[in-house]
């Protein structure tokens, strides 16, 4: 059995959506694109993109904008891409740009919305 090492727990808030926009270093163009959260946590998030990446990028600035589901408040998450898997998935580790306080109000509105879509049948 594989052990865990990472610092905080990932969870996954199911349909909710993101938009993606990579800046990657020259001499490629800026990427934009959607897909939806795989899963999250205090540290970093896992992106399922809607189309493979054309090209290798695993490395550059990434920003995704998510439309938190209760609030309908649109947030801008930056980070650097620390994993892309088959062109299709990608990893964000925040930036230290965040506060705290940010990511508390992220985290516990996707948290709450991955709880409430788990009860549903």
């Amino acid at each position: 059995m594989e052990i865990d090492k990472r610092v905080y727990k990932r969870f996954s808030p199911e349909g909710l959506i993101a938009h993606i926009t990579i800046a990657p270093p020259a001499p490629y163009d800026t990427i934009i694109m959607d897909g939806v959260v795989v899963d999250m946590s205090y540290s970093g998030i896992k992106i399922k993109l809607d189309q493979p990446l054309e090209y290798d990028v695993t490395e550059g600035e990434l920003r995704i904008s998510i439309k938190l589901p209760e609030s309908g408040v649109i947030v801008s998450i930056h980070g650097m891409i620390r994993h892309v898997q088959e062109q299709r998935q990608c990893g964000l580790q925040y930036s230290d740009q965040h506060t705290e306080d940010e990511l508390d109000s992220l985290m516990f509105e996707c948290i709450k919305y991955a709880e409430v879509v788990a009860e549903v049948p």
